[in-house]
């Protein structure tokens, strides 16, 4: 399935009936939350008339709010594991909508060197195109601010993709975005790159345009000349352009990590309150996955010129 016509039949014969049953149950809860509500204010407003306690009504108020909860997360439940998982399925993918990226493999990547103090994600998706294990989910990593007024700041938001390289790296490889360069020019951007003292050594390319757009440091020069071949250069600058956000990646073990950030999340059911039968959206998902899954002919990564050692 990787055109929208595609998709459209799809919508047709594997969602809509679906799509028609949580529709019909996302109106009957919406429908008692709002007569609840009036019952609440109505109760609320006749307390205030004979001024009388106001604890029946904050209480009220409270159940109205734990009711809401518990159906809105029942909702999502279904919504996900109903809808996304099928779309996913429909692309080849396994969905688990409680799991994401294990910090394990967050860490193995080496891709951020603030260790995170908040670490939580979910839907995760795994599979394999053609002969390439992939995996990726949702992810949002966070570090705690030191002094009087502690709070909290993202390190990460996005997808964490990991994909099998069919090689495994003597050194580590790590393609970051050059935030520096694009700020301060090549002289003092340069400066800047070899001053950081967190990452192994900088590596400089003949490519003018992919050393605008990253940095690249390795512990392997040689290797990592070798995997930066100026056809995977294009295709990672392909990939920034696919995806119009920052993009960065390493080289570690047998894999490619690769972390993209985007500041929303992607594969969430719609606001109780709204029809479950949104076809954007849902169109949405699926351009979302089509994208995921396209990495791996992006970066041409069936195309075996290495074996595993």
């Amino acid at each position: 399935m990787h055109s929208i016509t595609d998709f459209k039949s799809f919508y047709e014969t594997a969602l809509q009936s679906n799509l028609a049953e949580l529709e019909t149950s996302r109106k009957t809860i919406a429908g008692k939350i709002k007569l609840y509500g009036l019952i609440g204010i109505g109760i609320g407003l006749a307390f205030m008339a004979f001024k009388i306690s106001a604890w029946p009504l904050i209480l009220a108020g409270v159940g109205l709010f734990f009711f809401y909860q518990y159906h809105a997360k029942q909702y999502r439940h279904s919504y996900k594991t109903k809808i996304v998982a099928a779309i996913a399925q429909a692309h080849g993918l396994s969905y688990n909508h409680l799991a994401c990226i294990s910090r394990a493999d967050y860490d193995r990547s080496k891709i951020f060197t603030t260790r995170p103090d908040r670490y939580w994600g979910d839907d995760l998706l795994t599979g394999t195109v053609d002969k390439t294990g992939i995996r990726f989910s949702e992810l949002h990593t966070q570090y705690r601010s030191g002094g009087k007024n502690k709070s909290y700041h993202t390190i990460f938001r996005g997808i964490f993709f990991i994909a099998d390289f069919n090689k495994h790296f003597i050194g580590e490889t790590f393609v970051l975005p050059d935030v520096s360069e694009n700020v301060f020019g090549s002289t003092l951007g340069g400066f800047f790159q070899k001053m950081n003292m967190m990452r192994p050594q900088l590596i400089k390319l003949e490519d003018v345009v992919f050393e605008k757009n990253f940095a690249i440091y390795s512990t392997d020069q040689v290797e990592a000349r070798y995997i930066l071949s100026p056809a995977l250069m294009q295709r990672i600058l392909n990939l920034k352009k696919k995806f119009n956000t920052q993009v960065a990646l390493s080289f570690i073990g047998s894999h490619v990590y690769i972390a993209i950030t985007i500041n929303k999340n992607l594969f969430e059911a719609p606001w109780l309150f709204s029809t479950a039968d949104n076809y954007n959206q849902l169109e949405e998902f699926h351009t979302y996955l089509m994208r995921f899954v396209e990495i791996v002919e992006i970066l041409d990564l069936n195309t075996r010129i290495w074996t595993k050692e």
